[in-house]
């Protein structure tokens, strides 16, 4: 047992660190800076989408945040009518709510739209695209003008989504049920666990391998008899679920949503945490998105006029001089820290065989 936790990857040693630190972190910071770790513990979620997409499959996805805005949109509609129609809506004089709206009224199916929605949608594009055998950067392309569309298409309508000011004054609120900052933070973090669990268990998982095949070698995989149309399909479908998971999870935390959500802003931003973190491990995902966010932040309250430049200029360093990412790095670290043991146990048996 002991030598199993010896040999366990630094990954796994970083994913116990950090879920710890998670933990305990309401107990050190106060209801501001919980409120804010919790809004990034959603994006963690949304990069864990992401990353099973890019990281393990190869498909960069520049438009992923229009299925993350749209599962926040489905729940912030939800929250905006439980009051009868808006104020929003009766300026645009709306006077009854549509059938689309109705059937948010209850919560519980709201958020559960908020779920299948981003993933039925994205089973749909990713059924059209990849039959056709469309991949590498013209999937790119797609997904980008996806994003925009989505971010166009909300913004002018402004009778249902109040226009580019987005969906303001938003509770704290899951399934219907209303919280305090602390349980709705703890609430996140035992649902990021339960995603990462799931996510780990599936890419250890035979699925997993098939999609790691279809990074490194798509024609290979289709000589042996699979059709990687169909898992690519299927992960993109649960990538666009746990998207509008995310989604879900941060218009409570953040109180409000705008059509910017959806837009390519956000979506190159998720790849750039993984892109620092490191993708294709998962740890990779959820390090890098939690430490931009809280750079960002820090430096912004340093200063707000030189904290973009700083923040890009460290990230930039990052990406150059470490191209697999910090975990990759640390990996990598791990691994020649191992084979020159193992070389020096070689040699010390050689020369005992030969004295």
């Amino acid at each position: 047992m002991l030598e199993r936790i010896k040999k366990m990857p630094v990954n796994r040693w970083v994913d116990i660190a950090l879920f710890i630190f998670l933990l305990i972190f309401p107990l050190i910071f106060n209801d501001y800076r919980t409120g804010f770790m919790g809004k990034t513990a959603a994006y963690m979620i949304f990069a864990l989408s992401l990353d099973l997409l890019w990281g393990y499959t190869g498909l960069m996805s520049f438009g992923h945040a229009a299925l993350f805005g749209l599962g926040g949109y489905i729940v912030g509609l939800s929250f905006t009518i439980q009051d009868g129609i808006p104020s929003f809506m009766a300026r645009m004089g709306v006077e009854e709510l549509p059938w689309f709206l109705k059937i948010l009224e209850n919560n519980i199916v709201a958020s559960l739209l908020g779920l299948i929605i981003p993933g039925a949608f994205a089973a749909f594009l990713g059924y059209f695209i990849f039959s056709s055998k469309v991949s590498g950067i013209f999937f790119s392309l797609i997904t980008m003008a996806l994003a925009q569309i989505f971010e166009t298409f909300f913004a002018n309508q402004s009778a249902y989504t109040n226009g580019t000011s987005g969906l303001g004054g938003l509770p704290r609120s899951f399934f219907g049920i209303e919280l305090k900052v602390k349980p709705f933070y703890y609430l996140t973090i035992g649902i990021v666990i339960l995603v990462y669990l799931l996510c780990l268990w599936l890419t250890n998982s035979r699925f997993g391998k098939v999609l790691m095949s279809v990074r490194e070698d798509e024609r290979r995989l289709s000589f042996i008899g699979y059709n990687p149309a169909r898992f690519k399909i299927a992960v993109y479908a649960l990538s666009g679920m746990l998207a509008g998971l995310s989604g879900m999870l941060f218009v409570p935390f953040n109180g409000m949503i705008s059509p910017t959500e959806l837009g390519i802003s956000l979506s190159t931003m998720v790849l750039i945490w993984i892109a620092v973190g490191g993708r294709g491990n998962l740890t990779g995902a959820m390090l890098g998105t939690v430490l931009i966010n809280w750079l960002q932040t820090l430096l912004s309250e340093y200063s707000a006029d030189i904290w973009p430049l700083v923040l890009g200029a460290l990230i930039l360093a990052v990406i150059f001089l470490i191209p697999t990412g910090i975990i990759g790095k640390l990996k990598e670290i791990q691994y020649n820290i191992a084979a020159r043991k193992t070389l020096e146990k070689l040699s010390a048996k050689e020369e005992e065989n030969h004295g």
